[in-house]
């Protein structure tokens, strides 16, 4: 008898801590989820600088999940960007801005682009993924798609 009441009272001790856990885990992953929003919110606030520079949105899609994010696509021409361009754009610009990371992922896919090839495919695709952190990936020409 007396081992039953313990075990009853223990089922309800775990059953209590642990709806007690998913709250708080609940409030967590709320404040996590709008922490990230906010910071995507953030990050957006830079793209009109950078469709100045004659890069435009061609694509825009937002994931939501347990780490959401904003998958922007923008397309220009090599032209617009001759080296001296560039140089001037991340001299204008913080190094910690969305801005000096898009043109500076550029310029470094230019450089490693020069040593296998010496023509430039039109596009110019830029692909960037907003979360915590940005992701930038460059495209010379039109990516393959599998």
């Amino acid at each position: 008898m007396m081992k039953d009441k313990l075990s009853a009272i223990f089922f309800e001790s775990a059953q209590q801590a642990g709806n007690i856990l998913k709250e708080k885990t609940a409030g967590l992953s709320q404040a996590a989820l709008d922490h990230t929003i906010a910071a995507i919110e953030k990050w957006l606030e830079e793209f009109p600088k950078i469709e100045g520079y004659e890069l435009k949105v061609t694509n825009f899609g937002f994931i939501m999940g347990l780490s959401p994010a904003l998958e922007v696509e923008m397309r220009g021409s090599h032209d617009s960007f001759p080296p001296e361009k560039l140089a001037e754009i991340l001299a204008a610009h913080k190094s910690t801005s969305l801005t000096s990371m898009v043109f500076s992922a550029i310029k470094t896919a230019y450089r490693l682009h020069g040593k296998i090839a010496q023509t430039l495919e039109e596009p110019l695709i830029v692909k960037i993924r907003l979360s915590l952190s940005p992701e930038i990936s460059v495209f010379v020409g039109r990516p393959f798609v599998c």
